[in-house]
C-alpha cells in the first residue's frame, strides 16, 4: 500500500452514478439521520466464518480499551447489576466520565524522570525550538518533548484506569494526524497532545477543530504558518475539507459551486476545488510567531540583542498577510471583519462542524474504529445524528460515543476488526501486567521506543495527513505482524538486568494467583491463558501444541510428558527451566490469530 495516498475512502463509498441516470438523480442521497431502533440482545455477528465469539466483556474491553487485565475485570465483576450486560453498561457509564476516575498512579508514573510535560507552549518553543538569543540546542533536547509523549503513551495505554479516554485520544490523533518527525514537531508535541487533542477527546469537536488550526504543529505540518495572500498555501485548506470535515467522499472536483447539490436547509452537500482555494485565502495570516525568517531578525540588530523580540511559538494572526477580501465556501459569503479578525474562518468552521457531511464522516470513522470496518448504515446515522443535533454541546462526543459503545453493533460484533500493533502489543503488556516505567531517564525506555519502530504502528510516527488506516487488510502483511510479534514476546521475557533480572512481567504471579498447586499442570496453565488472553477455551489443536510444549521437563530433550501432572513454576532450574517455558507458552498465546481479534 502506498502510504502517501490520500483518498483513504473505501471505492464503494464514492459516489458513481450510472451514465443512463438524470443529473438530479445522480446527486440524490440517502436520509443519513434515521433512526431505526437495534436490539441489544441479538447474537454477535461474526464475520469472517467460523470465529468463536468471546466472552461479552472480553468483546467490549478489546474494542472500548486496549484490552482487559485483571484489575478491569475484577472491576467490572463488581460492578452493580444482575447480568454481565448490566455490568459491562454500567462499566460503559463509568468510562464516558473519564473525570470521575481516578487515575493517580499514571499521575504519578508521568512525574518520575518526565520534564516536559509541565512547561508552557512558550517554553517548548523558548527552550527546544529556538533558545532566545539564538544559542545552539543538543539532539536532545531537541527532540525531548516527543520522545516523552511516545513514552507516556505506553504508560497511559498499559496503566490508565481511562481506557475508554486513551482510546478516543489515540483516534483524535489519527483524524488530526500530525507526523512528529516533521520539522520543528517533536519539540512542540507536548502542546499538541496536552492542550489540543486530550481535552475534547471526549468533548465538542468544533472546539478541537479550533484548536488544531492555530496550533503550531498543525501550523507547520501542513504549511499554513507560513500562508500569505501573496501566496496561498492550500495544504491545510484541502485537508480540513478533505480528511476533517466535509470528507473527499463529498467532493465534487471541478465542477462550478452553484451547480452542486444542496439538502432541504439549503447547504450544499459538498465541496469543489474553488472551496478549496478560497479557504486558503480565508486561513491567511493564521500563522505562529517563529513561523515566518522575519521573526528571527532581531538576531541580526545592532547589539545588545533584545530578547523579547524573541519568537514564542504561540499563534499569531499576521493582518498584513491575510486577505481581506470576501471568500465564498460551499456556496456561502464570509465577510473580513476589522474588529474580529479571525470572524471569516471562525464563521467557516461554524459551518464546518455543523454540517451533516461532517457528522456523517466522523460517525463512520468512529464506527469503522470501534466495530467494523463496514459499519452497517443504522449505526453510523444515529451516531450522526447524535453528532449533529449536539454540534454545539461541551460533551457533544460523549453523547455520540454513548449511543455508539450502547448499540447492538458495538456489543455483540466480534472478529471483523483486529488489533493494530500498538493495540496488540498494549493488549499484551495489559495481560501480563507490564511493570516496565518508561521513564524517559531509563536506557530501557530506548530500547523499547526503537525495538517498536518496526511494527508498522510506532506512536505518532504515520507520515501523512490520513492518520494509520484503520482497516483489518492493511495490517496482514507479513513484516508488520512478525515485527510486533517479535517485540511482544521480546517484552513477555525481558528482564531487569540492574535488578537480579527481575522480570517486568507478572506472568508468575498471575499464575500463582489463579490456580492451586495441583491445578498448575500443562493443561491447566494452557487453559487458564488461553481463556484470559482470547476470551475463549482454546480449540483442541492449539491446546494440544501448547500443552505439550509446556509439559516438556528438557530442553535439550523435549519429549512431552503427563500433561495433568502439576509444574513447580517458582523454580526454573536445569534442564526444565519451568518459569521460562511458562513464559514462552504465554507469549506464544499472543501470537494466535484469537488474540488478534476486536
Amino acid at each position: 500500500m502506498n502510504i502517501y495516498q490520500k483518498k483513504y475512502p473505501d471505492p464503494s463509498h464514492v459516489k458513481k452514478a450510472p451514465k443512463s441516470i438524470s443529473a438530479n438523480e445522480k446527486y440524490k442521497k440517502p436520509n443519513i439521520f434515521s433512526k431505526s431502533p437495534i436490539a441489544l440482545s441479538r447474537p454477535p455477528l461474526l464475520k469472517g466464518g467460523s470465529i468463536t465469539p468471546a466472552n461479552l466483556t472480553h468483546r467490549i474491553m478489546c474494542k472500548m480499551a486496549f484490552g482487559p487485565n485483571n484489575a478491569d475485570l475484577n472491576h467490572i465483576q463488581g460492578l452493580p447489576g444482575a447480568t454481565e450486560m448490566d455490568r459491562v453498561l454500567a462499566y460503559i457509564d463509568e468510562q464516558l466520565e473519564p473525570q470521575n476516575i481516578d487515575d493517580s498512579v499514571v499521575d504519578t508514573m508521568l512525574t518520575q524522570g518526565f520534564e516536559t510535560f509541565n512547561k508552557t507552549q512558550q517554553q517548548f518553543f523558548q527552550e527546544h525550538v529556538h533558545i532566545p538569543g539564538g544559542e545552539d540546542i543538543p539532539w536532545d533536547v531537541h527532540i525531548q518533548p516527543g520522545r516523552e509523549t511516545i513514552y507516556a503513551a505506553f504508560i497511559r495505554g498499559i496503566n490508565s484506569k481511562r481506557q475508554l479516554l486513551e482510546m478516543m485520544a489515540d483516534f483524535w490523533h489519527n483524524h488530526f494526524n500530525v507526523y512528529m518527525d516533521g520539522d520543528n514537531i517533536q519539540p512542540m508535541f507536548v502542546h499538541y497532545d496536552r492542550d489540543v487533542i486530550r481535552p475534547q477527546a471526549l468533548g465538542n469537536f468544533r472546539t478541537m477543530l479550533y484548536e488544531v488550526t492555530r496550533s503550531n504543529c498543525m501550523l507547520s505540518y501542513l504549511g499554513n504558518g507560513v500562508n500569505e495572500q501573496s501566496a496561498p498555501n492550500e495544504n491545510y485548506a484541502r485537508e480540513l475539507l478533505e480528511l476533517h470535515t466535509i470528507s473527499a467522499q463529498n467532493y465534487y472536483g471541478h465542477m462550478a459551486w452553484q451547480d452542486v447539490p444542496t439538502d432541504g436547509q439549503g447547504r450544499r452537500l459538498g465541496y469543489v476545488e474553488a472551496d478549496v482555494l478560497e479557504l486558503a485565502r480565508a486561513l491567511t495570516g493564521w500563522s505562529f510567531s517563529g513561523a515566518s525568517w522575519q521573526d528571527y531578525q532581531y538576531l541580526y540588530d545592532d547589539p545588545p540583542i533584545d530578547l523579547t523580540l524573541a519568537p514564542t511559538g504561540l499563534f499569531m494572526f499576521r493582518p498584513d498577510w491575510h486577505d481581506q477580501g470576501v471568500k465564498r465556501v460551499m456556496g456561502t459569503d464570509f465577510f473580513y471583519d476589522a474588529n474580529d479578525p479571525e470572524k471569516d474562518v471562525n464563521d467557516i468552521l461554524d459551518m464546518l462542524a455543523e454540517h451533516p457531511a461532517t457528522a456523517q464522516f466522523l460517525a463512520f470513522k468512529l464506527c469503522r474504529r470501534f466495530i467494523a470496518d463496514e459499519p452497517s448504515q443504522s449505526t453510523v446515522d444515529l451516531v450522526a445524528n447524535s453528532l449533529h443535533q449536539n454540534w454545539q454541546s461541551p460533551d457533544q462526543i460523549k453523547l455520540a460515543m454513548e449511543v455508539l459503545l450502547k448499540s447492538a453493533d458495538f456489543l455483540n460484533s466480534w472478529g471483523d476488526k483486529i488489533k493494530r500493533p500498538f493495540e496488540k502489543t498494549i493488549s499484551a503488556l495489559r495481560q501480563i501486567e507490564y511493570t516496565f516505567s518508561f521513564s524517559p531517564t531509563e536506557e530501557y525506555s530506548g530500547w523499547h521506543h526503537w525495538g517498536f519502530q518496526d511494527s508498522g504502528q510506532p506512536p505518532f510516527g504515520w507520515t501523512s495527513p490520513n492518520g494509520y488506516p484503520d482497516i483489518k487488510s492493511h495490517w496482514l502483511g507479513a513484516s508488520s505482524t512478525m515485527s510486533t510479534w517479535k517485540f511482544i514476546q521480546w517484552t513477555s521475557r525481558f528482564r531487569d538486568g540492574n535488578n537480579n533480572d527481575t522480570p517486568f512481567n507478572q506472568i508468575l504471579q498471575i499464575t500463582n494467583d489463579a490456580l492451586t498447586v495441583n491445578e498448575r499442570t500443562a493443561n491447566g496453565i494452557v487453559n487458564y491463558w488461553y481463556e484470559k488472553a482470547c476470551g475463549i477455551v482454546p480449540d483442541a489443536n492449539s491446546q494440544d501444541k501448547l500443552a505439550e510444549f509446556m509439559s516438556y521437563d528438557d530442553f535439550e530433550n523435549p519429549v512431552g510428558n503427563d500433561r495433568n501432572t502439576p509444574i513447580d513454576i517458582n523454580t526454573n532450574n536445569w534442564p526444565a527451566y519451568n518459569q521460562e517455558r511458562l513464559y514462552a507458552v504465554v507469549s506464544t498465546l499472543f501470537l494466535t490469530a484469537e488474540f488478534s481479534y476486536r
